[in-house]
C-alpha cells in the first residue's frame, strides 16, 4: 500500500501547534485521515489541503489527540465542510459518573458535574454537537482501538479518567484526590513557563538532555499512535509526557510492535520540548547514541511554529542527533512523507536541524 503523511505548520509568532492529514492506499481506493488541526486558520487550511492535494471530500477518520486549542480549535472547519465518517475524540462529560467519587462535595450531583464538564470543553462539545448533526460516527480513542492502519497506544480509560481531574478547566475535585488517583497522578502536574536565563555547553559525548520532566496533564491524555502499512510504521505522539510515551511504548512492545530501526516516521511529542522526552525513552523509541557517522532512516518530524524561538529545544535536537536520527521542523512549511507514491510536484524537503554546542539550561 502507498500512503503520504503531510505535517502541516500551525501557529503564528511564538504559537506551535500540531495539524496532520495522511491519505492511504487500500489496494482499491485512497482513504483520508486528519489527526489534529490546529487553530481555526489551520483547519480552513487543511479543508483546502484534502480538496486540492488529495482530491476528494471524505475523510474516513478524524482525530483529536487532546483538548488545547492549538490541537482542536481548527477541527470545526474540518468537521463543518468535509465529509467526515468517523470522530475519534474524548469527550470529558461523558466520564462524568466515573468522576463522581473524586467530588465527594454533596453539592455534587451528576447531572451538576456532566453540565460543569459540558461548559469547560466548549470547543469539544461544539464539535462533537456538530459531528452528530452531520451523521458523522464517535469513537473514543482508548487504547487498542483501531483507526484505520493505526492503533491507540494510548492512553487507558482509567489513565484518561486519571488524569481529566487534574485537566485546567476540569471543576475542582475534593481533597482526597491524590489518594484516589493513585501512581498517574504522582508528578504530573500544570505545566509553568519558565525562562531560559541562560545557556550551557554539549559537546558530541555530553548529553544534558534529563530523565524527569513535568508536563500538563492534558498532554498526558494525549492520543498516541502507531500505524503500519506496508511494512513501514509510523509512531504520532501529539503532546504526551514521559508517562504517556512510557505506557505507549510498554504496551506496544508488548503486542509486538517494534521500535527502534523499524521505525520510518516519527513525531516528537510537543513541539520538541525538553520536558516530554527523556534519553531513556529515545533509546526505546529510536536506539541508542549510535554517532553522528551512522545515520538511521527515520523520518523524524518536529511540529513548531515558524516563530517560535523556544521549540524546538535544543537539547532535544542534539540529543536526537546523537541518535543518528535527522530531525525537520515544520517551520518553513508542510513536512512530507511518502511511500509508493511519485513526489509531488514542485515539492523540496525541510533541511535538517543541526546539532548546537550551546544548549538551554535548566533552571
Amino acid at each position: 500500500m502507498a500512503y503520504e503523511i503531510d505535517f502541516h505548520p500551525v501557529g503564528s509568532g511564538a504559537n506551535s501547534g500540531d495539524a496532520i492529514t495522511m491519505r492511504y492506499w487500500t489496494g482499491a481506493e485512497w482513504r483520508v485521515i486528519v489527526i489534529d488541526a490546529g487553530f481555526q486558520e489551520t483547519g480552513e487550511a487543511i479543508v483546502e489541503h484534502v480538496r486540492s492535494v488529495y482530491g476528494t471530500n471524505t475523510v474516513e477518520h478524524v482525530v483529536s489527540t487532546h483538548p488545547d486549542n492549538d490541537h482542536i480549535s481548527g477541527l470545526r472547519a474540518v468537521i463543518s465542510q468535509l465529509n467526515v465518517q468517523n470522530l475519534w475524540m474524548h469527550i470529558p462529560e461523558y466520564h462524568a459518573k466515573n468522576m463522581m467519587d473524586y467530588f465527594h462535595d454533596p453539592r455534587w450531583t451528576l447531572e451538576g458535574l456532566t453540565a460543569d464538564l459540558r461548559r469547560a470543553y466548549p470547543i469539544v462539545s461544539e464539535i462533537r454537537d456538530l459531528a452528530l448533526s452531520r451523521g458523522t460516527s464517535l469513537h473514543p480513542p482508548f487504547q487498542g482501538a483501531r483507526i484505520g492502519p493505526f492503533m491507540v497506544l494510548s492512553p487507558t480509560q482509567a489513565m484518561y479518567e486519571g488524569l481529566l481531574p487534574q485537566f485546567r478547566d476540569t471543576p475542582k475535585p475534593a481533597q482526597q484526590l491524590l489518594v484516589l488517583l493513585g501512581h498517574w497522578l504522582t508528578g504530573i502536574g500544570r505545566r509553568v513557563a519558565t525562562e531560559i536565563r541562560r545557556i550551557i555547553a554539549e559537546d558530541l559525548f555530553t548529553e544534558t538532555l534529563r530523565e524527569g520532566g513535568i508536563t500538563a496533564a492534558e498532554n498526558e491524555s494525549s492520543v498516541v499512535l502507531y500505524g503500519q502499512i506496508d511494512g513501514r510504521n509510523i509512531f504520532l505522539t501529539a503532546d504526551a509526557g514521559l508517562r504517556a510515551l512510557g505506557a505507549a511504548v510498554s504496551y506496544g512492545t508488548a503486542i509486538g510492535i517494534q521500535f527502534g530501526t523499524a521505525l520510518n516516521v516519527f513525531q516528537v511529542p510537543h513541539h520538541g520540548s525538553r520536558n516530554n522526552i527523556s534519553p531513556a525513552l529515545l533509546n526505546r523509541i529510536v536506539g541508542n547514541v549510535s554517532g553522528f557517522g551512522s545515520r538511521r532512516s527515520i523520518g523524524c518530524v518536529i511540529s513548531a511554529g515558524p516563530e517560535d524561538e523556544t521549540h524546538p529545544r535544543q537539547v532535544v535536537v542534539n540529543a536526537l542527533l546523537r541518535r543518528g536520527v535527522e530531525p525537520q521542523d515544520t517551520k518553513k512549511g508542510i513536512l512530507l512523507f511518502n511511500h509508493g507514491v511519485p513526489d509531488r510536484k514542485g515539492f523540496s524537503p525541510a533541511p535538517t536541524l543541526e546539532f548546537a554546542t550551546r544548549v538551554e539550561a535548566y533552571d
